[in-house]
């Protein structure tokens, strides 16, 4: 039954309204007595039977606590109930979003006068957007050269390589291993780390040339000193531009056995023959690639959509963003879900930029949904599935009747439907899968 109530309602701004009801003291007087009947049949006390404290007896013990369970049931659930019915409105009627939970405002509850509780909500205005259909960003054309498939294949072989000793100075190709003896940086002598051991392939991929000369044509047992002149842009900031003198010790020289490229070899990477794991190695590096590419592609869309349909992006969405983000964030390495996360100034500050930018792409891809009715055909769906499925190796039936029951694939469409809108703007199209392969 809706609680008895006056209700205001004020636009501070396109994207702001507050709603303030008030309770009449009447009104809670009968919840109090309400109230005070409930709790009194749970009452006991000395001379009265359960249930029987007289009703003037009752009030003068227990009547600010009564009244305060009051108070808290009204706000709670009774006025968050009908300012749900209003935003439920807003939302029908005026297409209106919310970007953020409700904000308490100012609560009158003395008893003996009416009960005045505020509401504040920010709330996004509908969006229409314009251009999506003449971006001209694509994808590019993607291919695979032979020579980067020769490299996969050879990092495999080296991967499921043998190690032997050999008692020869270092060559390229070998594995050297050995340990620190001393270092210094600039002049200055460094502690050696606490594992000092290191282990390096001599070959092309090493970036420091002196690195690669000082380990070629050293033995086991043999001590050597080198210096390396590390670049300006080199990742390690404490080594950028600096002179580094070091003394090490050479424990062992190895050499790799690479194994035969044979149905053994390719029964342990995955493949059944040669052509199967060259088409295997191919289309992984084409996936990834593709990825790649597709994330620039969809950042110059977005970058020309952001510009050409502006629109605020609301503090308390940014705010609340922040914070879902922060909660997740600490579930998953604390392990705690009942800890309330408060974002400060100087993160909210940190995470604004990404945070502000992925609330622009959400919302135009929302809109563009919209706009252009998008629904994945059950193909779409279905294919989307199968890579799960492949991904798990399970059986695609049983991952689609789990997903079915546990209610993911609702989830599923809701997110192909804004990869559809991704795939607009950058003219792609979603993999169908075959209703006779379903």
């Amino acid at each position: 039954m809706a609680i008895n109530c006056q209700t205001n309602i004020s636009v501070t701004d396109e994207n702001h309204r507050s709603v303030e009801f008030t309770v009449s003291v009447s009104e809670m007087e009968k919840l109090f007595d309400k109230g005070v009947g409930e709790f009194r049949k749970q009452v006991s006390m000395k001379g009265f039977r359960p249930g029987q404290v007289p009703k003037q007896l009752f009030v003068s013990r227990f009547g600010d606590e009564v009244y305060r369970e009051t108070v808290d049931r009204v706000v709670n659930e009774d006025l968050k109930n009908e300012f749900e019915k209003i935003v439920e409105t807003w939302k029908t009627d005026d297409k209106l979003e919310i970007a953020a939970p409700a904000e308490h405002g100012d609560l009158q509850a003395d008893r003996g006068q009416d009960l005045v509780y505020k509401l504040n909500i920010a709330l996004n205005k509908p969006l229409t957007v314009q251009g999506y259909k003449d971006l001209g960003v694509k994808v590019p054309a993607l291919v695979v050269a032979e020579e980067e498939i020769n490299d996969v294949v050879q990092s495999l072989r080296k991967r499921l390589a043998k190690e032997l000793s050999v008692n020869r100075p270092s060559k390229n190709g070998d594995i050297v291993k050995g340990k620190y003896l001393r270092q210094a940086i600039d002049g200055e002598e460094k502690p050696l780390p606490e594992n000092s051991d290191f282990e390096l392939e001599i070959s092309e991929e090493i970036n420091l040339k002196e690195l690669k000369e000082a380990l070629t044509g050293v033995s086991a047992g043999q001590e050597k000193e080198f210096t390396i002149h590390y670049p300006s842009d080199h990742p390690n900031a404490e080594l950028k531009g600096k002179t580094a003198d070091y003394k090490v010790e050479i424990t062992e020289v190895y050499e790799l056995e690479l194994p035969a490229q044979d149905e053994k070899f390719y029964s342990i990477a995955g493949a059944e023959n040669e052509a199967d794991l060259k088409s295997k190695i191919s289309d992984d590096i084409l996936k990834e690639r593709l990825q790649r590419a597709r994330q620039i592609a969809l950042k110059e869309a977005f970058d020309k959509l952001i510009a050409q349909n502006p629109f605020p992006i609301l503090e308390e969405q940014i705010k609340y963003t922040a914070e879902r983000s922060l909660q997740q964030h600490h579930q998953h390495h604390e392990h705690e879900h009942d800890e309330e996360i408060t974002v400060s100034k100087e993160q909210l500050d940190a995470m604004r930029p990404e945070i502000s930018r992925a609330i622009q792409e959400d919302r135009i891809l929302r809109a563009i949904v919209e706009q252009e009715a998008l629904k994945p055909t059950q193909g779409q769906v279905d294919a989307r599935i199968q890579e799960i499925a492949d991904s798990a190796r399970m059986d695609f039936a049983l991952v689609k009747d789990s997903m079915r029951k546990n209610g993911q694939i609702n989830k599923l469409r809701e997110s192909l439907k804004l990869e559809l809108a991704q795939n607009l703007l950058i003219g792609e199209n979603l993999p169908e899968k075959t209703q006779e392969n379903v």
